[in-house]
């Protein structure tokens, strides 16, 4: 049974996840400001950088999305829910659950393992990726 902290924070992620389409509608197209960040390098120097945030989709119907878990307790129940009230919301979107492969719901240890575990959610070709963790 899953505490009620975690269905408070299942309700709030579904609410959040659930509504990004729906509000990305309404904002006009390229009304996203460009973002300054301040960059740490390892050896204490600080560069100033400026990001263009990423297009926002517009509808999750016909698109892609990958739900991915680091294997933490019940995060996988989390998906598995969220992937049915997705496919009941969307039914033309297609749900890729990432964790089905073994080899990609675990925390990465290293920047290797990292890596793989990106370029293979990649090649996924997902308009969206969802990553829970849970305890």
């Amino acid at each position: 049974m899953l505490k009620a902290r975690t269905w408070l924070l299942l309700a709030l992620t579904l609410a959040l996840t659930c509504g990004v389409a729906g509000a990305a509608e309404k904002a006009p197209k390229g009304a996203k400001a460009a973002q300054e960040w301040e960059l740490i390098i390892p050896n204490g120097e600080i560069q100033k950088t400026t990001v263009q945030p990423a297009a926002r989709i517009n509808t999750l119907e016909g698109k892609t999305v990958v739900l991915r878990w680091n294997g933490k307790n019940n995060g996988d129940i989390f998906l598995d829910r969220l992937a049915v009230l997705l496919q009941q919301k969307y039914p033309n979107t297609k749900i890729v659950k990432s964790y089905t492969d073994s080899r990609l719901n675990t925390i990465t240890g290293n920047q290797a393992q990292s890596k793989f575990v990106t370029d293979t959610i990649l090649a996924m070709k997902p308009d969206l990726v969802i990553a829970a963790q849970a305890d």
